[in-house]
């Protein structure tokens, strides 16, 4: 399963799904020349706070995307796309910089009829960097 995000908003180079299904694991390295990197912040480059959020939703969506099966059936997953409808207990914990390799975690905590809860967390290098409660849902288009 992929997402439907290219570069450069795509923000997961692999991922993983828990055998327990309930987990995502994802991988990205920050491009030294993402074009983000020439205005934030002109003299020291630092990685958004708002990237490392929509990371951890990009994470949590392959994980949506995957349920989705569930609430459509057959249907061509293309045509599913995946909506963030929270973004609750945000915290940055640490700044990233171009070339840090980020790990992204997804753990699904809740279903609410079409809304699925994710307890998400960057880390860099092991280091928790970021964490937050996404909520998301699937809409067929």
């Amino acid at each position: 399963m992929n997402l439907p995000h290219t570069y450069p908003i795509l923000l997961v180079d692999s991922h993983a799904i828990s055998p327990s299904g309930e987990m995502v694991k994802a991988e990205y390295t920050i491009p030294m020349d993402h074009p983000v990197m020439e205005g934030h912040f002109p003299h020291i480059k630092i990685w958004p706070g708002v990237y490392m959020i929509e990371g951890m939703n990009q994470t949590a969506g392959l994980h949506a995307l995957n349920t989705a099966k569930e609430q459509f059936g057959d249907v061509d997953l293309s045509k599913i796309v995946t909506f963030v409808t929270s973004i609750d207990k945000v915290k940055f914990r640490q700044p990233v910089f171009p070339g840090d390799n980020l790990t992204y975690t997804a753990e699904l905590i809740a279903k609410k009829r079409s809304h699925l809860f994710y307890e998400c967390v960057t880390y860099r290098d092991a280091v928790r960097v970021s964490q937050a409660t996404i909520g998301l849902t699937a809409k067929e288009l």
